[in-house]
């Protein structure tokens, strides 16, 4: 007996490469809105090139969701190192109203950053409505206080004029939240169906262009199932480079 149930959509997950970024410059000018800041087309250009970007694409190639990392580099006694980086210009125009999205980029940013390109000191992004800050607590993100120096930094990469107070609404991922986003990731590729919670329409996400996954699905397994302390009580000293470099040894010991 034939079925006539339809087949879910696929959307397709993955880092940028450099033949990117044509696509990903016109999805967000096709895409502006008012919380997503315009930043210097060749740190874009940059970002891309070293795969720092993550994005959604529909069946047809057409990207339908973005986010981009941030490497904030700072100096200090005549040393220069990557401090934070930054969550940045998330932008979800083609899957609103599907759960599940941006905790899927977020968590993809995280663990392509902690593995291959770590921030000395912790990731970082700045996020301004409830909803996505309810998201974000959840995964394990919380907010801080003292940003001036995080905000300084990440203005040096909006090219536009009309920048805002933005010393509100930062928020900090330690070495303790990559448990979470670890068991995220795994819960996602064993149950990659979304359902629209208004219409009931079902998408399937698929790992299958992720270099991420297939290079690193096992290690990421591994550190699902680790107990890295509280995200209410971080150990502040414990830098997120440093965590990397350690397990790195630990792992291929």
């Amino acid at each position: 007996m034939s079925s006539n149930k339809k087949e879910p959509k696929t959307y397709y997950i993955r880092m940028s490469e450099k033949v990117d970024i044509d696509r990903i410059v016109e999805f967000y000018k096709k895409n502006q809105h008012s919380n997503v800041r315009q930043r210097d087309l060749d740190i874009l250009k940059e970002r891309a090139n070293h795969g720092s970007i993550v994005i959604i694409e529909d069946e047809d190639k057409n990207i339908v969701a973005a986010s981009i990392s941030y490497s904030h580099t700072v100096e200090e006694n005549g040393v220069e190192s990557v401090k934070w980086v930054e969550v940045g210009s998330t932008r979800i125009a083609g899957l609103n109203g599907f759960p599940g999205v941006f905790d899927l980029m977020t968590t993809t940013q995280i663990l392509r950053s902690y593995l291959v390109e770590p921030p000395e000191n912790c990731f970082v992004a700045h996020m301004e409505h409830d909803v996505i800050q309810n998201l974000a607590e959840r995964l394990g993100w919380r907010k801080i206080d003292d940003s001036k120096d995080i905000q300084n930094a990440s203005d040096k990469t909006i090219n536009n004029t009309d920048i805002k107070d933005r010393s509100d609404d930062w928020y900090r991922f330690g070495v303790e939240g990559l448990p979470i986003m670890a068991k995220y990731m795994v819960d996602a590729w064993k149950k990659p169906v979304l359902t629209n919670e208004k219409t009931g329409e079902k998408i399937k996400i698929s790992f299958e262009k992720s270099s991420l996954i297939k290079k690193f699905k096992y290690n990421i397994e591994n550190l699902s199932k680790q107990d890295y302390g509280s995200v209410d009580k971080p150990d502040l000293s414990k830098g997120i480079r440093r965590h990397r470099d350690n397990w790195l040894i630990r792992r291929f010991r």
